[in-house]
Protein backbone atom coordinates (compact mmCIF):
# COMPACT_ATOMS: atom_id res chain seq x y z
CA UNK A 1 0.00 0.00 0.00
CA UNK A 2 1.29 3.43 -0.90
CA UNK A 3 1.91 5.96 1.82
CA UNK A 4 1.89 9.71 1.17
CA UNK A 5 4.73 10.47 3.59
CA UNK A 6 6.96 7.82 2.02
CA UNK A 7 6.10 9.05 -1.48
CA UNK A 8 6.98 12.64 -0.55
CA UNK A 9 10.28 11.45 0.93
CA UNK A 10 11.07 9.38 -2.16
CA UNK A 11 10.50 12.41 -4.41
CA UNK A 12 12.49 14.64 -2.07
CA UNK A 13 15.49 12.29 -2.19
CA UNK A 14 15.82 12.90 -5.95
CA UNK A 15 16.93 16.51 -5.38
CA UNK A 16 20.57 17.59 -5.02
CA UNK A 17 20.06 18.85 -1.46
CA UNK A 18 17.08 16.89 -0.13
CA UNK A 19 17.55 18.26 3.38
CA UNK A 20 16.86 21.75 2.00
CA UNK A 21 13.60 20.72 0.31
CA UNK A 22 10.27 20.86 2.11
CA UNK A 23 7.24 19.29 0.45
CA UNK A 24 3.57 18.73 1.10
CA UNK A 25 1.21 16.86 -1.20
CA UNK A 26 0.08 20.18 -2.75
CA UNK A 27 3.66 21.33 -3.43
CA UNK A 28 4.61 22.08 -7.03
CA UNK A 29 7.77 19.99 -7.22
CA UNK A 30 9.24 21.87 -10.22
CA UNK A 31 9.21 25.17 -8.30
CA UNK A 32 12.20 24.14 -6.16
CA UNK A 33 15.33 26.08 -7.18
CA UNK A 34 17.43 22.94 -7.55
CA UNK A 35 14.92 21.25 -9.93
CA UNK A 36 16.29 20.58 -13.40
CA UNK A 37 15.79 18.03 -16.18
CA UNK A 38 18.05 15.53 -14.41
CA UNK A 39 15.87 15.77 -11.30
CA UNK A 40 12.86 15.07 -13.49
CA UNK A 41 14.50 11.99 -14.96
CA UNK A 42 15.47 10.65 -11.53
CA UNK A 43 11.90 11.14 -10.27
CA UNK A 44 10.59 9.16 -13.25
CA UNK A 45 13.14 6.38 -12.60
CA UNK A 46 12.27 6.36 -8.88
CA UNK A 47 8.57 5.89 -9.74
CA UNK A 48 9.50 2.90 -11.92
CA UNK A 49 11.95 1.37 -9.41
CA UNK A 50 9.99 1.97 -6.20
CA UNK A 51 6.44 1.50 -7.46
CA UNK A 52 6.78 -0.51 -10.67
CA UNK A 53 4.91 2.15 -12.64
CA UNK A 54 6.05 3.41 -16.03
CA UNK A 55 5.36 7.10 -16.51
CA UNK A 56 5.95 8.61 -19.92
CA UNK A 57 7.62 11.97 -20.30
CA UNK A 58 4.33 13.43 -21.51
CA UNK A 59 2.42 12.03 -18.52
CA UNK A 60 5.12 13.31 -16.17
CA UNK A 61 5.09 16.79 -17.68
CA UNK A 62 1.33 17.02 -17.18
CA UNK A 63 1.74 16.65 -13.40
CA UNK A 64 2.41 19.80 -11.39
CA UNK A 65 2.05 18.74 -7.76
CA UNK A 66 3.22 15.83 -5.66
CA UNK A 67 -0.47 14.94 -5.20
CA UNK A 68 -0.93 14.63 -8.97
CA UNK A 69 2.11 12.34 -9.22
CA UNK A 70 0.91 10.29 -6.25
CA UNK A 71 -2.62 9.95 -7.68
CA UNK A 72 -1.20 8.84 -11.03
CA UNK A 73 0.97 6.15 -9.44
CA UNK A 74 -1.86 5.03 -7.11
CA UNK A 75 -4.28 4.72 -10.04
CA UNK A 76 -1.96 2.23 -11.75
CA UNK A 77 -0.72 0.27 -8.74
Amino acid sequence: MMNEETFINNVKQQYMDPEDVSFEMASEFRQVDSYDSLTGMTIMVMIKDEYGVDISEEQYRSKKTIQELYDFVASIK
